[in-house]
């Protein structure tokens, strides 16, 4: 009897062993989390999350910025860690537990969103992002949520980047499409009011007497009233749609002359783009881009649009570089994740104890289920 107790202890010493070995090693986790603010609508979170858990997107990122202290094993779990996209959660303006509480408030947000939808604004229906992260080292947990929430600030700023460049060569292809068949409709309605005002000019002479009548407002002569109208009131009417329209010509020769500057710029911003590794260098890059092109204003035109330019990327910088801030950091986690290693020794030294007890006393065991077979039978 005291050597099958012996041989419990043994196991149950194994099996504390065993447990201590994976408590300590695979199974021992430390989680910490942080909150990174940062505004989004839904169609950019979608966006910038489908990018931060592309693994060219992660590689490039380790490549240009890694975290300290890290093996070349270690970076490579890391970047196999983060194509999962499990560390990261949206943080929305008002949860489920608010929204029942504060119907007002979703009103409100209802209608922001309707104003934003005329304004073509994306609505911001999240206040940032949930980082969590899980390692074996508290430290090393603390310090990779960290680099999680620079990672993502990466991307979203080199996606808000890229996609602002594309909107302004979308907007500069759109506009070169339209603007000569605007700037040829303006001509010929200039054409067109011309020719009457010289017919009108022509009947004042031949009836001098109906320009001595009063002379009434002219507010707008169309095609469908203008008959109705003394013929001074249209020769007012035609006069000023010329120069309504010449505004119009003007306006649209100075839109030429801002989209031919930028269709350069653009040109060489998406070059610039293209060879940048991070976000932080994409805006660098383009504000380059920018600066040269200052050099290169004639006219207060092309000044204005830059201005427009620069002051665009200066909000992407400001949105997702300056104010994209932790507001709660992750902290270094004082206690592990359950199951505790103690937890875990306690369990594998239980179960060794079990299967120690199972083999000592397994000819007991056998012999008792084949006594209850034998009474089944009879």
């Amino acid at each position: 009897m005291g050597n099958k107790v012996i041989a419990l202890l043994l196991a149950a010493a194994a099996g504390i062993g065993a447990g201590a070995v994976l408590g300590y090693g695979p199974l021992l986790r430390y989680k910490t989390e942080g909150v990174l603010s940062m505004e989004m609508g839904t169609s950019e979170y979608k966006r910038f999350t489908e990018l931060a858990n592309d693994a060219s997107t992660v590689r490039q990122y380790i490549a240009v910025t890694p975290p300290l202290n890290l093996k070349t094993t270690e970076l490579e779990q890391l970047a196999i860690d983060t194509t999962r996209g499990d560390w990261h959660k949206p943080v929305p303006k008002v949860s489920k537990a608010d929204a029942k509480e504060l119907p007002d408030m979703l009103l409100q947000m209802e209608q922001e969103k309707n104003d934003n939808k005329e304004r073509k604004a994306p609505t911001l229906v999240y206040l940032g992002l949930r980082i969590t992260n899980f390692s074996s080292n508290p430290l090393k947990a603390a310090e990779i949520a960290i680099w999680l929430g620079g990672y993502f600030k990466n991307v979203a700023t080199r996606e808000a980047v890229r996609d602002q460049v594309f909107r302004w060569a979308a907007e500069s292809r759109q506009f070169s499409d339209r603007a000569l068949e605007r700037k040829l409709k303006y001509e010929f309605e200039i054409e067109q009011a011309q020719t009457r005002s010289i017919a009108l000019k022509k009947v004042l002479a031949s009836y001098p007497e109906s320009a001595r009548r009063e002379a009434q407002q002219v507010v707008d002569v169309r095609k469908d009233n203008e008959k109705f109208m003394s013929p001074l009131a249209q020769l007012i009417g035609a006069e000023s749609e010329i120069i309504e329209i010449n505004e119009k010509l003007k306006k649209l020769d100075r839109e030429i002359e801002q989209q031919t500057f930028v269709k350069a710029l653009v040109v060489d911003a998406q070059v610039v783009i293209s060879q940048a590794r991070s976000g932080s260098e994409s805006v660098v890059k383009l504000s380059s881009v920018v600066t040269d092109f200052s050099k290169k204003i004639k006219t207060e035109a092309e000044r204005e649009k830059l201005l427009s330019i620069a002051a665009d990327l200066s909000q992407i910088s400001a949105r997702f570089l300056s104010q994209a801030q932790f507001v709660a950091n992750p902290s270094v986690p004082s206690r592990p994740e359950r199951p505790t290693p103690y937890t875990v020794m306690a369990i594998c030294g239980l179960l060794f104890t079990l299967l120690g007890g199972l083999y000592i006393w397994r000819k007991l065991i056998i012999n008792l289920l084949r006594q209850e077979e034998l009474l089944k039978l009879d």
